[in-house]
């Protein structure tokens, strides 16, 4: 898992050095997608952000280095990659692939939904009544869980062998009846994982190398 984690931020590292891009491609500039529009192709930044307005589609990446990507209200998009910057996808909208970060928080807003794996290596994870098809991975990232969410796979936390020595403490929280359809499952020994449970949420597999408060 950590080679696949680190492989997409391998490859969108070096994409966004690309001169040629197969899509609309911008430096210290931000692009913007306006309400409604559609775009046919990838959006790639470097020291720029990406911005898509309400009601849209995009059938492409979009993949910062260096810049946030924030998703507008009921729009569909295909994969949303960043190094150093946060994700946002708004509400009732729809990621059809993954969502990653390298340095920098992911959050889902109300109705939102990823079909594959949110990951991050330093950065928070924040669900409100949304929902992942896959997986939640990080190493280094505290993961909320609110307003019935739902990870309809499991919630790993990585080893970080070959990336820190140091002792972490990740905190993972379920509140108003969020579910954890698989489980929960700490691959480092040298993190201190606490899952706290409130408001009948639920892990529905096991939870492993965790301690557990319920409230």
């Amino acid at each position: 898992m950590k080679t696949k984690i680190m492989l997409s931020f391998t490859i969108l590292l070096l994409a966004g050095t690309l001169v040629a891009c197969d899509g609309d491609m911008s430096v210290n500039q931000t692009i913007r997608v306006e309400d409604g529009e559609t775009r046919a192709s990838d959006l790639a930044t470097v020291n720029g952000n990406i911005i898509v307005g309400d009601n849209c589609e995009v059938r492409g990446d979009c993949n910062t280095v260096n810049g946030r990507i924030k998703i507008g209200d009921d729009s569909v998009v295909e994969e949303l990659a960043t190094v150093n910057g946060k994700i946002s996808i708004g509400k009732n909208s729809r990621v059809r692939y993954e969502a990653s970060s390298v340095n920098g928080p992911i959050y889902l807003e109300s109705g939102s939904e990823v079909a594959r794996d949110v990951t991050t290596i330093n950065g928070k994870i924040e669900l409100e009544n949304a929902r992942i098809k896959r997986n939640i991975e990080t190493i280094n990232g505290h993961i909320e869980l609110l307003k019935q969410s739902v990870v309809e796979g499991d919630i790993i936390i990585q080893d970080t062998k070959g990336f820190s020595s140091k002792r972490r403490r990740v905190k993972i929280r379920l509140e108003d009846e969020s579910i954890v359809e698989g489980s929960i499952i700490v691959e480092d020994r040298d993190v201190d994982v606490t899952v706290y449970l409130s408001g009948g949420s639920k892990v529905m597999g096991d939870i492993e190398g965790a301690e557990v408060i319920e409230k």
